[in-house]
């Protein structure tokens, strides 16, 4: 999952509180979609807005952040709330993503 490019406008999270803020401040929340649950990963790990039809099973923000870290994630964001990928204001990819991009 590679953000929309415009790479001086895309910035990255990688502190679990900062990518807190980044999602609620967005209208996010941290889920799983229900068909991931029970794989050994404890699921796949997505961000949910509520204004749209998603079929997430929402999760804690202390499992986000453990899962954040375990799964050693980034979350993609423009300062000005521009979408970054499919119309989302947010988007988690994986921190090796980054590697190489500045």
């Amino acid at each position: 999952m590679t953000p929309d490019t415009d790479d001086t406008e895309v910035e990255y999270a990688t502190e679990p509180t900062l990518a807190r803020t980044l999602i609620e401040d967005r209208g996010g929340y941290p889920g799983h979609p229900p068909e991931s649950e029970g794989e050994g990963d404890r699921g796949l790990l997505r961000i949910g807005f509520r204004d749209q039809d998603e079929d997430l099973k929402e999760i804690s923000w202390e499992q986000f952040r453990e899962e954040f870290e375990e799964k050693e994630l980034a979350v993609a964001y423009r300062p000005d709330e521009e979408p970054v990928e499919n119309d989302q204001p947010v988007a988690l990819l994986e921190r090796e993503e980054l590697e190489g991009q500045s």
